[in-house]
């Protein structure tokens, strides 16, 4: 591998666009795009590239002549809003063109709702490749990409297929729904499949069997239920459940598809260009220890690790997510959740996933999660909001369903029935939106 530099990295996907990296593309038609945007550029000199379209021929086009320049890149959820575009124009007058020159900039929501950009450079990106082909055992990565490109889970597919002299096949997801892999057909064992939850569990809706013919495919973007999981292990889909943001440039663990199969739900192994610790504060708070079965927070060091949110530019050590989790003597690495989701109640700390596992896995209803809300004796309590399958439930059945499933401090003291569960378009639960369901803001 050459220098990664702009004028490398635009040469190499001219090579890979001329071998027909893109399937069931018009390749020649990106570099010809490419030169018209790179003409454009040179010609009004702007201070950073903006990439906000749903196009993907565009979208490669554009890349490649900011990259080929040099310039700050931003990827831009073309959907946003006029706040969200607001927040955007105050961002980037901080640009500095010399400062920012070779880095791109993903986009990721805050805590509050503020749009923040994780500042990546093409070596972070590398390094999650690299880390990626070790820990799978391939050279050449081929994948067929249904999320957007300016998500990292789609932009990594598309980093990984170039770098790596792999093959791209851009699909959208109703028309993966409707025609399946008709392009690559054959050729499925080759492919990796990037889905979130929802995308999988439509696609088990609709009897897909040939999922099982991919080589592997990704589940990430929000933690998946059990009884989906329990789906898609019957349908014996070679499924890897991974662990990964935006700030680490896509996963960082991943479960293998032989032990997803063999009846793991963990987020398996770290991949070999990042380290995971579980840190768990002492009682007196003045030290941390990490180690097996040691449930505390996560904290990251990785080679793909962001140099900040933007605008920052000194490298960070370590990153701390906000998840909780353990690993087991084996070093499997599990997730329970969000620290700043985690219920107390009367002293005890509850997590909603564990309990929205456990009402989903009694059939019951439909949909299902769990907020902790204000209570003057306990605190916080567990409320549980649901949405009914076709038949009515009632709380009381469904509190007697995870009786002895879970401790009986876990067991929700409020239901609340509603009409959907809010989630964004990778599945992650809108907890703010939920709130507000439950009569909180």
């Amino acid at each position: 591998m050459g220098a990664i530099n702009g004028e490398w990295i635009y040469s190499l996907f001219c090579q890979r666009l001329a071998a027909g990296w893109l399937v069931d593309r018009d390749n020649h038609a990106v570099i010809d795009l490419a030169e018209r945007k790179l003409a454009e550029f040179i010609e009004f000199k702007p201070n950073f590239i903006a990439i906000a379209t749903p196009d993907p021929i565009e979208f490669i086009a554009s890349l490649m002549a900011g990259v080929r320049l040099g310039m700050p890149i931003f990827l831009v959820n073309p959907n946003w809003g006029m706040l969200e575009r607001e927040q955007f124009t105050r961002l980037t007058a901080l640009v500095d063109p010399d400062r920012h020159r070779e880095t791109i900039s993903i986009p990721t929501g805050g805590s509050s709702g503020e749009i923040k950009f994780a500042l990546h450079t093409w070596e972070t990106l590398t390094a999650s490749v690299s880390g990626f082909q070790e820990f799978y055992g391939v050279d050449e990565i081929y994948s067929v990409c249904t999320l957007p490109l300016y998500h990292v889970s789609g932009f990594m597919q598309l980093w990984r297929s170039v770098l790596t002299n792999g093959k791209l096949f851009i699909i959208d997801f109703h028309q993966l729904c409707r025609d399946g892999v008709n392009a690559i057909e054959g050729n499925e064992e080759r492919y990796f499949l990037s889905l979130v939850p929802t995308q999988l569990a439509k696609l088990l809706d609709l009897d897909a069997r040939w999922l099982t013919r991919f080589q592997t495919i990704l589940i990430g973007g929000a933690p998946p239920e059990i009884e989906l999981l329990n789906r898609a292990r019957t349908a014996k889909l070679p499924l890897a459940l991974t662990y990964g943001m935006t700030e680490t440039a896509s996963q960082i663990a991943s479960l293998k598809p032989k032990e997803f199969l063999a009846g793991y739900n963990s987020c398996g192994y770290v991949l070999p260009h990042a380290e995971i610790q579980s840190i768990a504060a002492s009682d007196c708070d003045t030290e941390a220890t990490s180690g097996a079965n040691i449930v505390g927070e996560i904290r990251i060091a990785a080679k793909s690790l962001m140099l900040g949110y933007f605008p920052n530019l000194q490298p960070i050590t370590y990153f701390e997510p906000d998840d909780i989790g353990s690993f087991d003597r084996d070093g499997n690495l599990t997730i329970l959740g969000r620290n700043s989701d985690k219920i107390i109640t009367g002293g005890e700390n509850v997590f909603p996933i564990e309990v929205a596992n456990a009402i989903m896995a009694t059939g019951l209803v439909a949909d299902a999660w769990v907020i902790g809300t204000p209570d003057r004796y306990w605190g916080q309590v567990v409320t549980a909001l649901y949405v009914a399958n076709s038949l009515p439930v009632s709380a009381d059945i469904l509190a007697n369903a995870i009786v002895g499933k879970i401790s009986k401090y876990k067991i929700p003291k409020r239901w609340i029935c509603v009409d959907r569960i809010p989630r964004n378009t990778l599945g992650k639960i809108l907890t703010q939106e939920l709130a507000k369901l439950a009569g909180y803001e």
